[in-house]
């Protein structure tokens, strides 16, 4: 009877022995962008520490990454650009200069297309991601800022601060199909799990517009605290995390009961914010602190701080899983 025993036993350690090499093979980091300073801090979630700090160009905003083909772009708002970055070897390879001045982007699940919003001269590019190309050039609203993607990259939400409206655009053909109507000021956004709601912070509304993608059509407005800049789910789609600049905190909203069931203290004007779903956590970055904050998703609680560059921003969705 010790024989198949013994044998079993190997097999399980064998086995534990393959998921541990294939989970030392894959690490989640995050990228930050900090525009007082013109860089980008790569931190090792894992390790929870600063391992690479990347010049880029003038003054970086948001962050995009694309896992499939292993690549972060990071747009620069006063140096025109974008940068790629190769996430295997944490190193900018090469530089996309634009003839406008980039502040949210996008890619989609393919990698070979980019979206950037022109702050100033109310457009979306659609950029070929390899080339620098641009394919086209989409009028949106005043001041776009924040994008998102559907799930099927079929549709592209553009926030449009100057207008308080919100762009839906037709990824294949390059259209505006409508606009709508959302609070003041909006901002970040982000998309459910299920792809069926999107969520668009208002930032002089202190509130958060939840759009049915089906219908686009605004279904409920959820009340965060002052002054909301970027947002994002757990990866249940169970809670809604918010970054409140005015008073420091980060709002919890529960998504079903669609009440704040939690607002916590965070370090000084937290900016961008992220759900990195591996190690069950949620991202800030802390513009006035100079720090990436790292909160317990069940416990809501701060647990840790990473010290990166000057006025980190991390616009945008910032963590990313290295393939090695």
């Amino acid at each position: 009877m010790r024989q198949p025993v013994l044998h079993m036993m190997k097999m399980l350690y064998g086995l534990l022995g393959v998921s541990a090499c294939l989970w030392a093979q894959a690490a989640d980091f995050a990228y930050l962008t900090n525009q007082g300073e013109h860089t980008v801090s790569v931190v090792d979630l894992q390790r929870q520490q600063v391992i690479k700090t990347l010049a880029v160009g003038k003054a970086p905003v948001g962050v995009a990454v694309d896992e499939r083909n292993q690549r972060v772009y990071i747009s620069n708002v006063e140096g025109h650009s974008v940068s790629v970055i190769d996430m295997q070897q944490q190193a900018v390879i090469r530089t996309i200069m634009l003839p406008m001045a980039p502040v949210g982007l996008t890619v989609n699940q393919r990698g070979d297309r980019l979206y950037v919003a022109d702050w100033y001269h109310d457009n979306v590019l659609v950029v070929a991601a390899e080339s620098g190309q641009v394919m086209a050039q989409i009028q949106v609203g005043h001041a776009p800022g924040g994008l998102q993607l559907s799930r099927d990259d079929a549709m592209l939400y553009v926030a449009n601060r100057d207008s308080n409206d919100v762009s839906v655009i037709d990824t294949r053909v390059h259209k505006e199909l409508r606009r709508i109507a959302v609070g003041q000021h909006p901002f970040g956004m982000s998309i459910s799990p299920d792809g069926q709601q999107l969520f668009v912070v208002n930032v002089y509304s202190n509130t958060v517009s939840v759009v049915d993608t089906g219908r686009d059509q605004v279904v409920t407005t959820l009340v965060t605290g002052e002054h909301p800049y970027c947002v994002t789910t757990d990866s249940y789609g169970k809670h809604l995390f918010v970054t409140n600049t005015g008073e420091d905190s980060v709002s919890v909203i529960d998504l079903v009961t669609r009440q704040t069931i939690r607002k916590m203290r965070v370090p000084g004007t937290p900016e961008g914010i992220a759900f990195d779903a591996r190690q069950q956590q949620v991202l800030v970055a802390s513009w006035m602190d100079n720090v990436l904050a790292i909160l317990d998703s069940e416990g809501l609680a701060v647990v840790s701080t990473v010290a990166v560059g000057a006025q980190p921003r991390a616009f945008g969705q910032f963590v990313g899983n290295e393939s090695r």
